[in-house]
C-alpha cells in the first residue's frame, strides 16, 4: 500500500459515515498539511516571514499547489487557525461528554484550553494580533467561528443539565455559558503577552472566581 494510500484509509477511519472519494479525501489531506505547514512557518518565523514559498517548502509541495486550495495568504492563515480551533473544540468537547461534575468539569476546561493556547501560542499571537486584535469587528468575527457557536451550545447544554442535577442555581445556562467563555477567553489573549505565570493559577483562580465569587464567605 502506497502512502497516499494509507493516508487514505487513515483519514476514511476518522470519518466512519460519510462517504468520500478517494480524491476527496486526498484533496482534504492535502488541505490539513498545508494549514498546519503554515501553523508551523509562522511559529516559527511570524508573520513577515511567512510567505507563500516559505509555506510550500514546508509543506513539500509546488508553491502554486496552495493556490488551488486557498485564494491568498490571508485565507490561508484563517484556514490554519480554523483547523486549530477545530482541534481545541475536539478537546472541549470531550471533557463535556465526561460528564464529570460542576467543579471538576469547569477546572478541566479551562486547564484543557489553557494547555492548547500554550501549546499553539507562537501561531495564536501571531493570529490575535494580525487578524484579531482588540476591536469590536475583531470580536464580532471571533464569535461567528462556527467552532465558538458550537463551543457554546456544549457548555450551554453541559450546565443546564448541572442545573437539573441541584449542582448549580437557577441561572440562564446561557449566559452563564457566555459569561465562562468570554472571561475565559479574556483571560488566554492576556497570558499570551505574559511570562511566567502557572496555568494552574489561573484555572484555580478563573474555577474560584465563578463559583464562589467576589466576597469573601462559606464556600460551598
Amino acid at each position: 500500500m502506497s502512502y497516499t494510500d494509507r493516508t487514505v484509509s487513515k483519514l476514511t477511519g476518522r470519518f466512519p459515515l460519510m462517504t468520500q472519494t478517494k480524491e476527496a479525501v486526498v484533496e482534504q489531506y492535502r488541505r490539513e498539511t498545508i494549514q498546519r505547514a503554515a501553523q508551523r512557518v509562522i511559529a516559527r518565523h511570524g508573520l513577515a516571514g511567512a510567505s507563500m514559498s516559505a509555506i510550500a517548502g514546508e509543506a513539500g509541495v509546488a508553491k502554486g499547489t496552495l493556490y488551488l486550495y486557498f485564494k491568498d495568504r490571508d485565507d490561508l492563515l484563517d484556514h490554519a487557525a480554523g483547523r486549530i480551533f477545530d482541534d481545541l473544540l475536539e478537546r472541549l468537547g470531550g471533557v463535556l461528554a465526561g460528564k464529570r461534575p460542576l467543579r471538576e468539569s469547569l477546572r478541566e476546561l479551562v486547564r484543557t484550553k489553557l494547555a492548547f493556547f500554550d501549546e499553539k501560542q507562537e501561531f495564536l499571537r501571531v493570529y490575535m494580533a494580525a487578524r484579531l486584535g482588540g476591536s469590536e469587528e475583531a470580536r464580532r468575527t471571533r464569535r461567528r467561528r462556527p467552532q465558538y457557536a458550537r463551543y457554546l451550545e456544549l457548555l450551554t447544554e453541559y450546565l443546564a443539565a448541572a442545573e437539573r442535577r441541584g449542582e448549580m442555581k437557577a441561572f440562564d445556562p446561557f449566559r452563564v455559558a457566555l459569561f465562562f467563555v468570554e472571561g475565559t477567553s479574556a483571560i488566554l489573549q492576556r497570558r499570551l503577552e505574559e511570562i511566567g505565570r502557572s496555568p494552574e493559577e489561573d484555572v484555580e483562580w478563573i474555577v474560584d472566581l465563578l463559583l464562589n465569587g467576589l466576597c469573601p464567605g462559606q464556600r460551598p
